[in-house]
């Protein structure tokens, strides 16, 4: 990241100085393509021939919007990804149903293809549709491929892109736009490694032997496995953000303090925001959204959320934890219907955040009976927490200041686990998050900005112990 993204930085605005904007687009296209083979070079194939492919077809759908030609192209796309994600999910069910033994199938599954399948997708309709202009190939391969988000997000729209591409003022180096990037950059990779690779391994630690629980250590588990997950997918999109700014373009907000939601209906509106967005309108709209009366629009919300879940892996617990979520916006739809009363602000946080925690143990699950068994370990009665899993919150830095504090070491373990809970509730439910503080009117590059963004920017890199990849690389 060190020289890949200076580099993208400094080449982007040398072609522009030197007025040759398209060659710029060409630079960016092949470092993108690069940073995605760097990471999946078998997948790259699938990658180059899904955008020349849906290239044409929105070409020709803005020519002459057939709806033949659309049908075509989202079988083509949704085809391809329920084969290459979903074929084995499919087998494994079919022998559990008739005692028939189907081996898995090899399949490669290309990093990201959840995300740039829905980019895509939406192109084709926006196309059918009249909302999509013609594009060069060079600018729609590098919509769909765009290194900071073709791995995992935000789920862009082409009209969101394509546009900044093509705008002048874009390709003027801005030392605002780099104080904001850079800065943004070192928030998530902070939040990534100081704060999700830690609670990451407290989790790890807690399901690698989920029958040994008790209350204690499932409720640690579960908070921790609530906060790695905001902090880790939050974390990559302020850097795919930061990284974005710094070469002048805005990417869609994906976040906006999800946890301090005091509904179910207010956490959908800030978590993963632009997978809300697709599924709205491409899918809970065609439906029929909320006009064809109450129960039709509580059905169209459960068969958006059901495939929210399938939509993040190829296993019942995402669809369970899709279906939750559907449900619990069904009954706030209810209830709102016959009641305009609301709980006091605390206790809808408190139940929001708990409802939250529980359907994440689904999410996080290798299996149904996994996450069962998880859930009723709260029953099991309270102990001291084991060495196997607070000793994953005494980070090098604690230990260095334990030389002076001379704490015993389960003191400082136990007092390591409250701290990492304690600072990332804070965190979550602090008035300004990170996009607020870095884009914002109210940002002012000063020293303290710059010093505050190299110490976090540094402690982040120094604190590399390994590879570690960000969780939504698995959807």
């Amino acid at each position: 990241m060190l020289i890949f993204l200076p580099l993208c930085t400094a080449g982007w605005y040398f072609c522009a100085k030197r007025g040759m904007p398209r060659l710029g687009t060409l630079f960016l296209l092949a470092l993108s393509l690069w940073f995605y083979a760097a990471n999946d070079v078998r997948g790259l194939i699938v990658l180059l021939v899904s955008a020349v492919v849906n290239w044409l077809i929105g070409r020709r759908l803005t020519q002459s919007p057939k709806k033949p030609l659309l049908v075509l192209g989202l079988i083509l796309n949704l085809g391809t990804l329920g084969v290459l994600k979903y074929t084995n999910f499919v087998l494994e069910n079919v022998s559990n149903l008739t005692g028939t033994t189907i081996g898995p199938v090899s399949l490669l599954l290309p990093l990201g293809i959840s995300f740039f399948t829905f980019q895509q997708v939406a192109y084709l309709v926006d196309a059918y549709q009249g909302n999509a202009e013609r594009y060069t190939l060079d600018e729609y391969a590098l919509f769909v491929s765009f290194f900071p988000y073709v791995t995992s997000g935000p789920i862009a729209f082409h009209s969101e892109i394509i546009p900044q591409l093509r705008d002048p003022k874009r390709r003027t180096l801005d030392w605002e736009n780099i104080a904001r990037g850079v800065t943004l950059v070192s928030y998530g990779l902070a939040k990534k490694v100081l704060l999700a690779d830690t609670l990451g391994k407290a989790v790890s630690a807690a399901w690698t032997d989920v029958s040994s629980l008790s209350t204690s250590t499932a409720l640690v588990a579960m908070l921790s496995y609530t906060f790695q997950l905001y902090f880790d997918f939050s974390g990559y999109c302020d850097i795919a953000t930061g990284a974005a700014r710094m070469i002048g373009l805005d990417l869609p907000r994906n976040f906006d303090s999800p946890y301090r939601s005091c509904s179910i209906t207010a956490f959908w509106k800030t978590w993963h925001m632009t997978m809300t967005r697709f599924f709205t309108r491409y899918l809970y709209i065609p439906l029929g959204g909320s006009r064809r009366g109450f129960v039709r629009t509580c059905i169209n919300t459960l068969v958006v959320f059901l495939v929210s879940g399938l939509w993040h892996g190829a296993s019942w617990t995402f669809i369970i934890w899709g279906g939750l979520h559907g449900l619990a916006l069904t009954l706030s739809k209810i209830r709102d219907r016959y009641t305009d009363k609301r709980l006091p602000r605390p206790l809808g946080w408190f139940i929001t955040f708990l409802f939250v925690n529980i359907a994440w143990v689904f999410f996080r699950a290798p299996s149904l009976t996994a996450a069962l068994t998880f859930l009723s370990k709260f029953f099991s009665g309270w102990t001291r927490l084991p060495y196997t899993l607070y000793s994953c919150f005494m980070t090098t830095e604690l230990k260095v200041v334990n030389q002076v504090l001379r704490l015993q070491s389960e003191t400082l373990g136990l007092t390591a686990t409250v701290f990492f809970l304690v600072l990332s509730l804070v965190l979550c439910l602090m008035p300004r998050n990170a996009l607020d503080r870095t884009l914002g009117e109210r940002f002012q590059p000063s020293g303290i900005q710059l010093a505050v963004s190299s110490i976090l920017l540094v402690w982040a890199i120094l604190s590399f112990t390994g590879v570690s990849t960000f969780l939504y690389f698995n959807f």
